[in-house]
């Protein structure tokens, strides 16, 4: 039995209250400091900007603010903010806020270092080094914090993309809970469900070593590390999430979410999602919805279908979802956990089924087909698909 395998981590990681102050120690490694601060309103009008600000005016770094991220930022979106900043000598880039500001700080980080535009590199690989990237979340669930995915929505072609590369990974992420009480129930809830949909697909993703060695991809399926940042993370997600979204104030279930979050991140970093993420970047192209509630819809329906591929690792991440339950025969198990995850929407209050977002039953074909063209995630799945049976898990969830 093969057992090489290989972990790519990214940069210094910190966690806990007043963990913005370690800015200060952060930039005192650094010659070259000009940065520029990407953020949305939300986060302008909550404070949270001003409390950053005031660190930097403390710690002397010179630094410029966009603070008009949307939400999914699109491929128009990154060229306004490459027009105005291509040319200011943009030395660091800091993601405040949630993962589409955190994502558009790492689009703009390696965008300043090419002329290509961003397309090229949906099938291009990044091979260059981007500016540095700093992430504050403000949100738990992207993991964006850690990882080298950034999404894009490009609204010509009617698809979300997520280029991918170990130069995207941010060199500094810090972490602290308090700055995610604000988040609202429905931000709390897409958010929160994209970070367990993250930890299932990087548990339930196929082996590192099912691949040949030389195997060339970013993504390269579960270890055993990527499997222990997971589980822990399904734990922590599982048993919080509703907490969190009922009670904003609740530190603890707070706390355990971006902990949550943050393992998923470095578990789905390596060994990368599967159908879900497939499925959700063929919907997203198409209606208006955040990408952890799309992602959060189609995880019990993957489960199902997914589940008698690899029944150790989906009887334990039953185990871990229902600890209470004594079902024995594998069905049993299987379709108690997929109500398990429906009733955990119900109780988050996000959508099951496809035809509640607005998709058409036209764009079921096309959907399918996309998604079967986005091999990078659709090789971790652990079952395979073909047209037939990827068209019935769409047509289930409409």
């Amino acid at each position: 039995m093969k057992t090489y395998w290989q972990y790519n981590f990214p940069g210094n990681i910190y966690f806990g209250e007043n963990s913005l102050d370690e800015l200060k120690n952060i930039y005192a490694t650094m010659n070259n400091q000009k940065t520029l601060v990407i953020t949305d309103n939300g986060i302008k009008n909550s404070g949270i900007l001003d409390v950053l600000k005031e660190k930097l005016d403390t710690f002397e770094i010179p630094y410029e603010i966009f603070d008009q991220a949307k939400p999914e930022p699109t491929v128009k979106d990154v060229e306004e903010v490459l027009n105005v900043y291509r040319n200011k000598d943009i030395d660091i880039l800091i993601g405040l806020g949630g993962g589409s500001c955190i994502d558009l700080a790492k689009m703009i980080a390696f965008m300043l270092k090419t002329d290509h535009p961003i397309s090229y590199f949906y099938e291009n690989k990044i091979d260059f080094k981007a500016a540095t990237i700093i992430a504050i979340p403000t949100t738990a669930g992207t993991g964006s914090e850690v990882t080298g995915v950034a999404v894009v929505n490009d609204e010509e072609r009617n698809l979300k993309v997520g280029i991918s590369s170990n130069y995207l990974k941010p060199n500094f992420a810090i972490l602290d809970p308090q700055l995610t009480v604000g988040m609202p129930p429905r931000v709390t809830a897409c958010s929160g469900i994209d970070a367990l949909v993250h930890a299932v697909e990087a548990f339930t993703s196929k082996n590192y070593n099912e691949f040949e060695k030389d195997y060339q991809a970013d993504f390269r399926g579960s270890t055993v590390l990527s499997n222990l940042f997971a589980e822990e993370a399904i734990k922590l997600i599982t048993s919080s999430l509703v907490a969190a979204f009922k009670d904003g104030k609740d530190i603890k279930a707070r706390s355990n979410m971006l902990l949550g979050s943050l393992l998923a991140g470095l578990a789905f970093s390596n060994s990368g999602t599967s159908i879900s993420h497939a499925m959700a970047y063929a919907i997203g192209g198409r209606v208006h919805s955040p990408h952890g509630e799309i992602t959060g819809l189609m995880l019990p329906y993957t489960v199902k279908y997914n589940y008698q591929s690899n029944l150790e690792k989906f009887n334990k991440l039953y185990d871990m979802c229902l600890p209470n339950d004594n079902s024995t025969s594998v069905e049993e198990k299987e379709n108690k956990l997929f109500e398990y995850f429906i009733q955990l929407l119900n109780s988050i209050n996000l959508p099951t089924k496809l035809s509640e977002i607005k998709v058409q039953e036209t764009d079921l074909k096309p959907m399918t087909l996309e998604t079967l063209g986005i091999a990078r995630l659709m090789n971790m799945n652990p079952r395979k698909a073909t047209e037939e049976t990827l068209y019935e898990v769409f047509k289930e969830a409409y």
